[in-house]
């Protein structure tokens, strides 16, 4: 019975029932087509009648109605000579709208401004939640250690490998969200493999927070230069011998300038190395950088700075002097900062003619870009709001938003080929450009991390600038450095 004869028949029982409350007389008043329905059933209503006696015929014709209707199954506390009729169901009611709520965002090390993190990630969000609203905390306004001390609302914690035991170990932020990623059914392979492994083991097999955006590893250079000396362009799949000797070719002085082939940052090179070594051996807690893999390292780097013309002093090997010479003073032809989070570089605001091309490889890992150095958001500990917190990290790696992402420059952190090749493609001042390059073909697997390595890092990049500038050898060096961090480490310990 379709569900307008449905509602006809239960007003039209109605109406019986009420006539029949006067007369017993109440199936003679029905109109034709009711008593139609009827008639069929009035031979077993007959044989029940012997077992009914005394029981008015209107009674008996509102149970045989009620069949004819459709009636259903007799409910307790109901006669079980009388069926139940369906009532219509009522209306589904409305889903009740979720409680607006505020996560609060630090970043812990990167120094974005409000406005950069309302651009390129609170919009998204607060589109897709409207419920949620985003408070974010700047680096430099509010220390995060204090921020917990004081007890004051932390949701997200926005931290890199390079601050990641401060960030969330040191102040106790740390939270394993296994049970929300077996709860929402999060698929984990749909990453980069290799920030799953950091993540991991970072949280001694759980994991912390998700990978939300990587970071490029292109070498950048200045077009003009190679026309001016006219040198051919940079290629990619470029051996690191091959780039030094691409390095000595732009060195040169001209016009009583002094013009230096290549640049690469030595604090990121170094950890994010290709070869995938490590600082410190996870069964002492002790560094371990005074071996023969990590001199070989040193000293194939070290040859770009050995080309005559491509000497530098130490306060240009990062930070902005580092960037002024390639883009203020444009007397650098090739230069890569090994970090960041988008191929917009600062050369493409100042209107450098610029491309890009593949990162070198070493003959020990060819191939083999450098490691990977994502951009973690991480679920504090102290939330209220952990599903929440989860549902807003499962939105920043859907397909939805990081193609979007990437189509405005941001590396994405997913194993889609689609996805990576719309690198930048909303970007008019890319139209044309290597953009593969800012992708190694592989990325190097990721060398174990402690909490030590930071310590241990500051001493390794002063020992290559001193091995860079001629000022000590490779085995002096790596030896100092090895010794000064286990003497950092053991303080800290004792602290």
């Amino acid at each position: 019975m379709n569900s307008s004869n449905r509602m006809e028949c239960i007003s039209r029982m109605r109406e019986f029932r009420a006539a029949i409350q006067k007369t017993d007389k109440g199936v003679a008043s029905m109109n034709n087509r009711w008593r139609k329905r009827i008639e069929p059933a009035w031979p077993a209503a007959k044989k029940r009648a012997h077992s009914m006696a005394g029981v008015p015929v209107a009674i008996l014709a509102l149970a045989l109605l009620a069949s004819a209707c459709g009636g259903g199954s007799v409910k307790d506390g109901e006669s079980k000579g009388t069926k139940a009729v369906d009532e219509p169901a009522p209306p589904a009611a409305a889903a009740k709208p979720k409680e607006p709520i505020e996560l609060v965002v630090k970043d812990s090390i990167f120094g974005w401004t409000n406005e950069a993190f309302v651009t390129n990630y609170a919009t998204a969000i607060e589109k897709k939640f409207p419920h949620i609203k985003l408070k974010f905390v700047d680096y430099a306004s509010s220390k995060l250690p204090e921020m917990v001390a004081s007890k004051q609302q932390i949701d997200i914690v926005l931290a890199s490998l390079n601050n990641f035991y401060a960030a969330l170990l040191d102040t106790g932020l740390k939270y394993d969200i296994t049970p929300e990623i077996k709860k929402f059914k999060y698929d984990l392979n749909r990453l980069d493999p290799g920030t799953v492994a950091l993540a991991k083991q970072l949280a001694d097999g759980g994991m912390y927070g998700l990978p939300i955006v990587g970071s490029p590893t292109a070498i950048t250079y200045n077009k003009d230069l190679f026309d001016k000396f006219g040198v051919s362009y940079p290629k990619d799949d470029m051996t690191w011998e091959q780039f030094i000797d691409l390095t000595k070719r732009m060195s040169r002085v001209e016009g009583g300038v002094q013009y230096r082939g290549s640049l690469l940052f030595t604090n990121f090179t170094i950890l994010r190395n290709p070869l995938s070594l490590g600082f410190i051996d996870p069964a002492t807690d002790k560094a371990v950088v005074n071996t023969d893999k990590w001199k070989n390292f040193f000293d194939q780097f070290a040859n770009l700075y050995r080309v005559p013309g491509n000497q530098t002093d130490k306060s240009l090997f990062s930070g902005t002097p580092g960037l002024n010479t390639f883009v203020k003073d444009q007397n650098v032809a090739m230069i890569s900062m090994v970090s960041g989070t988008n191929v917009k570089g600062v050369w493409v605001d100042a209107g450098m003619n610029v491309d890009y091309v593949q990162f070198p490889t070493f003959k020990e890992a060819p191939g083999m870009g450098p490691q990977p150095y994502p951009t973690y958001f991480y679920v504090s500990s102290t939330s209220k709001y952990k599903d929440e917190v989860f549902e807003v990290l499962t939105y920043l790696t859907s397909d939805e938003y990081q193609m979007e992402a990437s189509k405005l420059g941001n590396i994405t952190v997913l194993n889609n080929k689609s996805i990576q090749a719309a690198l930048a493609s909303s970007l008019p001042e890319f139209k044309g450009k290597n953009i593969s390059a800012f992708i190694p073909k592989q990325v190097a697997p990721p060398a174990y991390q402690t909490k030590y390595d930071s310590v241990v890092r500051g001493f390794m990049d002063a020992a290559f600038k001193d091995v860079a500038t001629g000022l000590k050898d490779i085995n002096t060096a790596l030896r100092e450095a090895e010794e000064g961090a286990n003497k950092a480490i053991a303080e800290s310990k004792a602290k």
